[in-house]
């Protein structure tokens, strides 16, 4: 074995780094604990480790520090968590006498057997520091919290955000893009980024039939290892039919008790089941459930939750919708720009809100204060659904004591007063989700 991990450590220094689309991922590279990255599969984890890798040999570390071991390789089979020693002995051997740090990286490391005492062994080992990625399919954000208690630190990573779709696709954006022609340019890809969503596969992949059989396998492998296989799940036929339901009626409540009732006659299941499904479905990063903003951890409890996909191109995969969802599908993608900003912001939660018949899609809470109202519309060119826009933010403005929100569009701009001092600001959405919100974090009371 020992000969088989020098071919491997040797093979990656003579290999150069791949290209890759930089991910908007500010990970610590100098915390003094394991750096745990976390996500779906094939959402670019392994990408972002070589990301990591190259800004280490950019701040001066040299490539020989650097071990890389891919867990999924056939040749390291055999390879269990008290052959740690031996990884490090195999380097040592072909790099006699290297001085400073050793930075190992670990990729899909639920791979290796007993992969919890080889990961807390080398980050015990003075002069190691440890890297390691692992796939939802099999050791989820929680799992490594338990199993290395307190000596990591864990990064969820997510398809590509709209800004890192644009990077992919050669787009330059920058804080002076709002205002030159490149806008047009960056707007008109926003259609492609509802269709298809942000995996990076299908973000590179040529034609639309491409993309959708990708997605699709993707989904098919979602419900047989990362559920299936993972939870032991026996009623395959309505895990399936709830993870459609859910795709297919993204940004939408979700009631459990409701749902439950509309398939006991045909499953005769509990809610219970339900619920379970639905946890499992968050647990591995399919959905995203949102609840009711309340004081009252009952009130939140006892409410529907509202629902957002991953990924929209699971959607046009997979699920039934009409060109009339369009801002539903606007919302999600609002929904999972806020998940994106929550990687620089761990402190950061995200609620829905009603008052009276009105309704806010976002109130955004860092730590203890709430500091930013979220409205979602396609547009507003209606009367009505301005109105109901609108009254809906307003309500909310008065009700969390703030001055200003937003109103997030297609492709609408603009300020409207709402009375009592409170004003919208109306914003299309590739230029909140490239630059964020014009506005100071908290508007002043």
């Amino acid at each position: 074995m020992k000969e088989t991990l020098k071919r491997l450590i040797q093979e990656f220094q003579e290999s150069g780094l791949p290209r890759i689309v930089r991910r908007d991922r500010p990970v610590d590279l100098g915390v003094p604990k394991t750096v745990s990255l976390v996500g779906p599969r094939r959402s670019g984890k392994t990408y972002l480790f070589y990301q990591l890798i190259g800004d280490l040999l950019a701040g001066g570390v040299d490539k020989e520090q650097v071990i890389y071991l891919d867990m999924e390789d056939p040749r390291l089979h055999s390879l269990s968590w008290n052959d740690m020693d031996m990884v490090l002995d195999a380097h040592s051997e072909l790099f006699p006498g290297l001085v400073g740090e050793r930075y190992i990286f670990l990729d899909e490391v639920q791979e290796l057997r007993g992969w919890e005492r080889a990961v807390r062994a080398l980050g015990e080992r003075p002069g190691c520091r440890v890297f390691i990625t692992g796939s939802s399919s099999k050791v989820l954000s929680t799992d490594i919290a338990t199993s290395l208690r307190g000596r990591t630190i864990s990064y969820d990573v997510l398809p590509f955000s709209f800004l890192e779709f644009l990077h992919a696709k050669g787009l330059t954006v920058d804080e002076r893009t709002p205002y030159s022609t490149r806008r047009h340019a960056v707007a008109g890809r926003l259609d492609e980024f509802m269709e298809f969503g942000g995996y990076p596969e299908v973000v590179l992949a040529g034609d639309r039939d491409t993309k959708v059989r990708i997605l699709r396998e993707y989904f098919n492998t979602m419900m047989i290892r990362d559920l299936i296989e993972r939870y032991h799940i026996r009623n395959t036929v309505l895990l399936k039919e709830m993870a459609i339901h859910l795709i297919s009626n993204l940004s939408c409540q979700f009631s459990i008790s409701g749902y439950q009732r509309s398939v006991r006659e045909r499953h005769g299941i509990s809610k219970k089941t339900v619920q379970n499904f639905l946890s499992h479905f968050e647990d591995v990063r399919l959905v995203f459930p949102v609840k009711l903003f309340s004081p009252s951890l009952r009130t939140q409890q006892a409410n529907p939750v509202k629902v957002y996909c991953a990924d929209v191109g699971l959607r046009t995969a997979i699920g039934f919708y009409t060109s009339e969802d369009r801002g539903r599908i606007l919302e999600n993608l609002v929904l999972l720009e806020l998940e994106h900003r929550r990687f620089r912001e761990p402190r950061m939660e995200v609620f829905y809100w009603k008052g009276g018949n009105r309704e806010l899609d976002f109130v955004v809470k860092i730590g203890q204060d709430v500091r930013q109202l979220l409205q979602v519309g396609w547009s507003l060119d209606d009367a009505a659904t301005r109105k109901r826009e609108l009254e809906g933010l307003s309500r909310a403005m008065e009700a969390f004591g703030l001055r200003e929100g937003f109103v997030i569009t297609r492709d609408e701009e603009g300020r409207e007063r709402l009375g009592g001092g409170r004003t919208a600001t109306i914003v299309p959405f590739w230029k909140w989700a490239v630059s964020g919100p014009r506005a100071k974090d908290r508007a002043s009371k």
